[in-house]
């Protein structure tokens, strides 16, 4: 069950409002995270438009730690979309783009904040970009500052051009993602990962949107379908952009609409719930949409890793329980992602292959998307 209303109002009092006349609608899930989100709202409300018309529209799924009562009091023309149950990022965004009549929908992270043109910027190049591009992704920057790692450092983090440690009066920032790609092996990657935001431009073209900062033409949606809700967490933006380009439709990056994110914020990076959904929604993400090769070869990997891990007498239980729930969870719902493979086999309009050609291959070092 869901309640939705304009939050300035009774939490659930009537139906969204189908009348808007917006030209972007930005959309923020959250989850049991009221101050990350009133942040995010507090730098939205502050956002130069232009001639732009923006709505702002919160899912909250099932917090009940007080978000939507505080964002009544606080950010009255923000409309909230009270879920009785937690469905995830996939699912809490569809609540939303289920209603959205804006020719642009923008998401954003709960635990992100938006440069003051960051809307701006990103849904003017949608606008403004040929029909084939169906998403425009932003600059994800990480909202830490990092210094130079000198010897002796505990929790040093390493990019592509160094090695870096946490430090509030550093004065080096690095990428989240610009992007996301797919690797040949499979696995999905934010584009830029830990690079010195100084020194990372790269192309406007890329394989996938991060969903922390992205904006969706509304018409591409209503052609590929919205958010694969099967997956709840981890790797839907990968899904849709994968299933957007065998459709037809290109991805840009728009290096102007400037995110700052804390990344894992409302996830603990590395916990069983990261790592399960992790795991296993790159496996369905493939059985969806990859070739027949890279589509089974990467679960049989996984089962040879899972024996190989379960083997080791350093492997702890932990680690081989999480793997075999990724496992029974893959066999329960590989028929489904078979079925939904079928349906976008048919009506691709790009062959699979084609789109594959994508793929990058494995840098020697960095991290694998979160």
């Amino acid at each position: 069950m869901t309640t939705s209303g304009p939050v300035g109002g009774p939490v659930g009092g009537g139906a969204v409002d189908r009348s808007s006349s917006a030209d972007v609608t930005v959309v923020v899930v959250t989850w049991r995270a009221r101050e990350l989100v009133l942040r995010c709202l507090d730098s939205l409300a502050t956002q130069v438009l232009g001639d732009l018309r923006m709505d702002v529209v919160v899912v909250d799924n099932d917090s009940r730690d007080g978000t939507a009562e505080a964002i009544a009091a606080q950010h009255p023309d923000v409309r909230v979309i009270v879920s009785s149950e937690n469905r995830g990022f996939a699912g809490g965004n569809n609540l939303a783009l289920r209603e959205v009549t804006s020719p642009v929908v923008v998401l954003m992270n709960n635990d992100a904040v938006p440069d003051p043109r960051f809307v701006a910027s990103l849904a003017g190049r949608l606008m403004a970009a040929p029909e084939d591009v169906g998403v425009v992704t932003g600059r994800v920057l990480l909202a830490a500052r990092f210094r130079a790692a000198d010897p002796g450092d505990t929790g040093v983090v390493e990019g592509p051009d160094g090695r870096w440690v946490a430090d509030a009066d550093g004065d080096v920032v690095l990428v989240n993602s610009t992007g996301n790609q797919v690797r040949t092996d499979g696995y999905g990657v934010d584009r830029g990962w830990l690079a010195r935001a100084d020194l990372h431009h790269p192309a406007a073209d890329v394989f996938g949107f991060c969903g922390a900062g992205a904006a969706l033409r509304l018409s591409a949606l209503r052609d590929v379908g919205l958010f694969d809700e099967d997956l709840f967490l981890y790797y839907e933006d990968s899904d849709l952009s994968w299933r957007m380009r065998l459709a037809g439709y290109r991805v840009e990056y728009a290096e102007d609409a400037v995110l700052h994110h804390d990344h894992a914020a409302s996830t603990r990076e590395g916990s069983d719930l990261f790592l399960f959904y992790d795991w296993r929604n790159r496996l369905l993400v493939l059985a969806k949409n990859a070739t027949p090769g890279l589509a089974w070869r990467s679960p049989a990997r996984f089962v040879l890793t899972t024996a190989s891990v379960a083997l080791r007498r350093t492997a702890t239980t932990r680690q081989v329980r999480v793997r075999l729930r990724v496992l029974a969870s893959y066999l329960r719902l590989v028929p489904t992602m078979l079925s939904k493979r079928r349906t976008i086999g048919r009506d691709a309009r790009v062959p699979r292959a084609v789109v594959e050609r994508a793929l990058v291959a494995p840098a020697p070092s960095g991290s694998l998307r979160s």
